[in-house]
């Protein structure tokens, strides 16, 4: 059957792809509107109006005015509206009708640059995936994983049912940096159990930036970034905000998440609070609950941003805590018990109940993070920007205790990581077609390890200087980019428990570097290729660890002789972008000196707190390539199909005794070939109903199918258990959109059902698939007021 639906899939991707040519759509509607000054509200006269990604533009006349015709009607536009002595503003449409919009610009702080750990950021020549609107709320009140792993690409890592943490072109953990609201996160996620410490709900779009991005975000971009971004503050006076509640059938959990932004009338200070509540139970399997995988959280966050004069001001803080349960039955007591467990069908030791109780083993997460940000405009070419970010992650982790006594009430792992950043920069705006900057970043962490001794003590330190620049001159087809980064890492580490008394110092420093070009070949055809060379060293837990990692069930050991991380990669993507199609294909090869793994050791390795997997840390060159690619093409009716492909390739190289050449062994770990493919229904129709005067908004319903292939090319000596067999998930999402009245609020009501078939299924990036099938059907519902 599941070679049946491949190459049903196959025939699918063929049919599409071949008919797009001969699509014809009705594209007969214009874009229109005004640009005016946010404070004023006086015309903005010669603006810039881009769809981004069409070729499409117009400049608006002496009073801001402008039109853009020959649009397609149900098609989303993403439409940005720049000014030289203004903040650029950035707009998503769908557009249903003859549409105008009003635009208001900000005066003085042109933030098209931002400076993100931390280079000028223009759309980046590297291959990029998002998700947003419908897409994104699909998905906010499950996790960051579950929001990212549609996209192409993108896979995700699981530890249990409750733990993912995402996988970008097979790479994970401290290769991708994770930026949300300006700020890289640091946290205890160099284990494969640690979660992102990411409010989703905080977000308003999350872009996936593929490839090597040291230049851009530091060395722990060597795989690429994921970018969370908040909606912009409020620009008209007075407030506003959004509630959204959603409920979920397995698990039975229930998410609620609020903000309210404030305009100070008369001036600019503007603030914005958000919050999220999140409980669920134990999650139940095809024939089985999973005892002990519920989960609960409670997120704050404050933004407030303000001008005056040539200065701005923003003010930032959040508290992220979440207390997630580990699947009791992999944490075994004896070696017999274990191999037990792995051959089961079923988990072993699992209480087939549902209930909320989180009990040992679990985890105990809180991050806060505090930032504030400057930037002085010095002219109408020149800025000066400023950061400092003290970020605070707490981690416990709280094991099977089998003996009474004091340790009942204490974890057995605890970790307390500050982390100080302080960024600079200069910047300039285009001059001669050229803009981007250069700027310096300075970077201090302490990490305190209060119990267990998985990992030392450490403090770090280091320092970078970078510098990028990009050329472009609309409409010429060329666009350039090119960067250059040097970082400095110091990390000194003790057992002796006194970061006074240091065992071990270690020093790293090397260079980043990128090169991109953007060529737009037609308006619906463009052409991008980066070619970049990154670099990461290795991190504590992989040249110190040794012991239980508590949360993934595994032993592991590190290596104290392991050498930097050093990458080069390049992406070639070749986009087409015609209406409603859309038609995306990327080819990459990461070639990586020096890559660092976790080595399956096919053993086991008793401890006083049970019997565990080991995997030990070992280093090799390697190669990771691949072809990501995706699909929209209409139909008729409102119908479109649709697919994604996602295909990688992981080995090492690896040189015999006494011979000079080499050979290839599977790298572990490696995300299996992924397929989805299905199809959206879309309706537009607006009308007026009852006495409330509410008008529908649009309308989607979406099927769809993932196909993941068995993982074969696994290294030579095996694994402890067989990669799971192929599958297919279907699944489905419907929603709709109210507009309530002339208010201005509108109601989005959303449906989803994961895993419709309620199929049995294990994935290969689990690291508990030895012990368990993944979760069944679930059922979400979601409504979302704004007003």
């Amino acid at each position: 059957m599941i070679a049946g639906n491949v190459r049903l899939m196959g025939v699918c991707w063929l049919a599409c792809t071949s008919i797009v040519p001969l699509l014809a759509q009705d594209c007969h509607l214009a874009l229109r509107g005004k640009i005016m000054d946010a404070d004023t509200r006086e015309p903005l006269g010669y603006a810039s109006v881009v769809i981004e990604g069409a070729g499409r533009g117009a400049v608006a006349d002496a009073n801001g005015v402008f039109a853009i015709a020959n649009l397609c009607e149900g098609t989303t536009y993403t439409v940005t509206v720049r000014h030289v002595e203004c903040d650029h503003q950035t707009q998503i449409i769908r557009l249903v009708e003859n549409t105008a919009l009003e635009f208001f610009l900000h005066h003085h702080v042109l933030q098209e640059v931002q400076v993100v750990e931390k280079a000028v950021a223009p759309a980046p020549a590297q291959a990029a995936v998002a998700s947003a609107g419908s897409e994104l709320a699909a998905a906010q009140g499950v996790n960051l994983g579950e929001a990212l792993k549609r996209l192409p690409g993108v896979s995700v890592l699981n530890t249990g049912a409750t733990i993912a943490k995402p996988v970008v072109q097979g790479l994970h953990s401290n290769r991708i940096a994770l930026v949300a609201n300006n700020v890289a996160l640091e946290g205890q996620q160099w284990g494969a159990e640690h979660a992102p410490e990411i409010d989703p709900f905080t977000a308003q779009r999350i872009s996936v930036v593929k490839g090597a991005s040291g230049v851009r975000y530091g060395v722990g971009a060597m795989a690429g970034a994921i970018v969370l971004e908040p909606a912009p503050l409020r620009a008209q006076e007075g407030f506003g905000g959004w509630i959204s509640l959603g409920g979920f059938s397995n698990g039975r959990a229930g998410v609620a998440s609020a903000a309210v932004d404030w305009k100070k009338p008369g001036g600019t200070l503007a603030v914005r609070l958000q919050g999220t509540a999140k409980r669920s139970g134990n999650l139940t399997t095809p024939d089985y609950y999973l005892e002990n995988t519920g989960a609960s959280e409670l997120n704050f966050s404050a933004l407030a941003g303000w001008k005056k004069s040539a200065w701005t001001h923003e003010i930032a803080a959040s508290r992220f805590s979440q207390r997630i349960g580990i699947l009791r039955a992999a944490h075994i007591g004896n070696l017999t018990d274990l191999q037990r467990a792995i051959e089961s069908p079923a988990p072993l030791n699992n209480d087939d109940v549902f209930s909320y109780e989180i009990k040992r083993p679990y985890q105990q997460v809180q991050h806060y993070t505090g930032r504030y940000r400057a930037v002085w405009r010095l002219s109408e070419r020149w800025k000066v920007s400023g950061q400092y970010a003290l970020q605070f992650n707490d981690r416990q982790e709280y094991d099977v205790v089998r003996q009474s006594g004091s340790a009942a009430d204490k974890p057995q792992l605890s970790f307390r990581l500050w982390t100080n950043t302080l960024d600079l920069a200069l910047e300039h705006f285009p001059i001669n077609h050229w803009e981007g900057g250069i700027g310096v970043q300075g970077i201090q962490q302490t990490n305190l390890v209060g119990r267990g001794g998985l990992i030392p003590d450490y403090n770090t330190a280091g320092g970078s200087v970078w510098v990028l620049e990009r050329w472009r001159r609309f409409p010429y087809p060329l666009e350039f980019e090119f960067g250059a980064r040097y970082d400095y890492r110091q990390t000194g580490a003790t057992t002796s428990g006194s970061l006074n008394n240091v065992d071990t110092l270690v020093q790293f420093g090397s260079l980043s570097g990128t090169a991109g070009i953007v060529y737009h070949a037609h308006k619906n055809v463009s052409i991008t290729l980066n070619t970049g060379l990154a670099w990461r060293p290795p991190h504590v837990n992989e040249l110190f660890a040794r012991g239980v990692h508590h949360g993934a069930g595994t032993y592991e050991e590190g290596r104290p002789d392991l050498l930097a991380e050093k990458a080069w990669n390049t992406n070639l993507t070749i986009q087409y972008q015609a209406g409603q199609t859309s038609l995306t294909l990327t080819a990459y090869r990461n070639q990586i000196a020096n890559f660092i793994y976790l080595d399956p050791q096919r053993t086991f390795v008793l401890t006083s707190r049970g019997a565990f997997p080991a995997y030990f840390y070992a280093q090799a060159d390697a190669v990771l390539q691949g072809i990501d690619a995706g699909m929209s093409v209409p139909i008729a009716l409102g119908f479109s199909a649709e697919a994604r492909a996602s295909v990688l390739r992981g080995y090492r190289l690896a040189r015999d005794s006494g011979e000079t050449t080499t050979h290839h062994d599977w790298l572990p770990l490696m995300p299996a070939d992924r397929f989805q493919y299905g199809a959206r229904w879309t309706a537009n129709a607006r009308r007026e109903t009852g006495d409330a005067g509410a008008e529908t908004g649009e309308t989607y319903v979406q099927i769809m199918a993932t196909t993941a292939l068995r993982q074969t090319r696994i290294p030579e000596q095996g694994l402890l258990k067989d990669a799971p067999p192929a599958f297919t998930l279907w699944s489905m999402e419907a929603g709709h959109t109210f507009r309530l009245g002339k208010t201005g609020r509108m109601l989005d009501v959303g449906l989803t059902i994961q895993n419709l078939g309620n199929a049995r299924y294990r994935e290969y990036l689990n690291f508990f698939r030895l012990f368990t099938d993944e979760p069944g059907t679930n059922v979400g519902v979601r409504a979302k007021l704004s007003f």
